[in-house]
């Protein structure tokens, strides 16, 4: 083979790569039992700090206020696309009006998450689900990070299949929608 030939090919993989590493954002309409338009299943659990948390709760309105949209991300400590969208996902809830985020990790030790959650200094609550009972719930297998956007009346507005470079921006897309479901 020719060095233009190998040149060729060499160029065609990396622009392959770049643009599977940029991808965007990807949502669907379905992920196993949970639909867009349709009300998120229940779940609850305890977050690391034992303090008991469910949808419902996160639905309640507080300090008077309603809430206008719920963010649930599953993630796992393994996972490096989550680690990358973790402050993003911080960030756009505390920026938020009136926007509960709640991260579910996926299928590890609660002390493995704790030392995790710790040195990543994340804020958001946590709950652990070592036997993945919420996620088998919500239609999450092991393909993560996978991010949920409910509205105010506990019905699913938007799921992330892919989470890319845009996701900071969709994510906003995605809150403001929901919250003006409500």
């Amino acid at each position: 083979m020719g060095a233009r030939k190998h040149f060729a090919i060499g160029l065609a993989l990396l622009c392959a790569a770049t643009t599977a590493w940029a991808a965007p954002s990807k949502t669907v309409s379905q992920m196993g039992p949970v639909k867009v338009g349709q009300p998120c299943p229940s779940f609850a659990g305890l977050t690391l700090a034992d303090h008991a948390l469910s949808l419902s709760k996160l639905l309640a309105p507080e300090e008077g206020r309603a809430t206008a949209a719920v963010v649930i991300s599953f993630f796992a400590t393994w996972c490096k696309p989550c680690k990358a969208q973790l402050p993003v996902i911080e960030r756009v809830v505390a920026d938020s009006k009136d926007v509960r985020g709640v991260l579910v990790d996926y299928g590890e030790d609660p002390d493995v998450v704790a030392r995790f959650v710790q040195a990543d200094k994340l804020k958001l609550p946590v709950i652990p689900d070592k036997f993945t009972k919420i996620a088998a719930r919500l239609g999450v297998g092991e393909s993560l990070p996978r991010t949920l956007v409910v509205d105010g009346k506990g019905n699913v507005t938007t799921i992330f299949d892919h989470e890319g470079d845009d996701f900071e921006k969709a994510l906003r897309t995605a809150i403001e929608a929901a919250a003006n479901a409500r």
